[in-house]
């Protein structure tokens, strides 16, 4: 499925205002707010799971807070089927409810929250926490095309993620936050590949990175792949932007 003209002007409108509220709470509720206008849900919230604890907690609830017990919501969220699925595909693919859950499960969520559908956008996914947005929608599932839409527009959110938490290190007495280097972040970008992501921040081809690092365009290709799925992305703009925002790449001066 092929998207409109008309879906790309929403899908930049939706990243100017992503970039104007890129802010220590970011995803904030004006982000979830053209969420929902964007991809036709009715509620919207951010959320933090924490995988190894019991500090999750959700934000940014809009057009208002979904009644939900706030002790309880961990232990939805960390059973939920699309936990589940992205812990388990260790990626950052939107997904449906629909695709991932049993008859039974969304009858479930339906009780817990109002509404059978759900589709989420994963910020950040990592062993000690998953950041996404979740949308919901009674009435028709989110149709193929909203899905197409939320997965052009992830890689971009993701990035503004990161960034932000590169942001919060910088403020005094801010927490320490993970970051690319650290090893059980999920993101393992080894020497080799960050040497390739940078050449390929210089504009060059797979054919030139090969001549420049001795090696075949095979195993260039290979380390592409690699860089892509580690930073979940999928073209080599998105993926400098990536590597820059997690602080893996320069970024340059104005």
């Amino acid at each position: 499925m092929s998207l409109s003209a008309g879906d790309y002007r929403r899908l930049l409108d939706l990243v100017a205002g992503a970039l104007r509220c890129a802010g220590p709470e970011f995803p904030d509720v004006t982000l979830t707010g053209v969420l929902c206008q964007v991809l036709d849900a009715e509620a919207a919230w951010a959320a933090d799971i924490d995988l190894r604890g019991t500090a999750s907690r959700r934000w940014a609830s809009t057009p208002r807070p979904i009644p939900m017990d706030p002790a309880g919501f961990h232990q939805f969220a960390i059973g939920h089927p699309l936990t589940r699925a992205h812990r388990r595909r260790g990626g950052s693919a939107p997904l449906r409810l629909s695709d991932v859950a049993s008859p039974r499960e969304i009858r479930r969520t339906r009780r817990e929250l109002g509404m059978p559908h759900v589709l989420t956008i994963p910020l950040a996914v990592t062993p000690r926490h998953l950041c996404r947005v979740a949308l919901m929608r009674s009435g028709p599932d989110f149709p193929a095309r909203g899905l197409q839409m939320a997965g052009q527009i992830q890689p971009v959110l993701g990035a503004i993620y990161a960034l932000r938490d590169r942001m919060g290190r910088d403020q005094p007495g801010a927490p320490r936050l993970l970051s690319p280097g650290d090893a059980d972040t999920g993101i393992p970008v080894t020497s080799r590949e960050l040497v390739v992501l940078g050449l390929m921040a210089d504009g060059l081809i797979a054919a030139a990175i090969a001549r420049q690092l001795g090696i075949s365009p095979r195993t260039v290709s290979k380390h592409i792949q690699n860089i892509y799925r580690k930073l979940g992305t999928h073209d080599r703009t998105s993926a400098v932007l990536r590597g820059q925002a997690m602080g893996l790449l320069p970024v340059p001066c104005p």
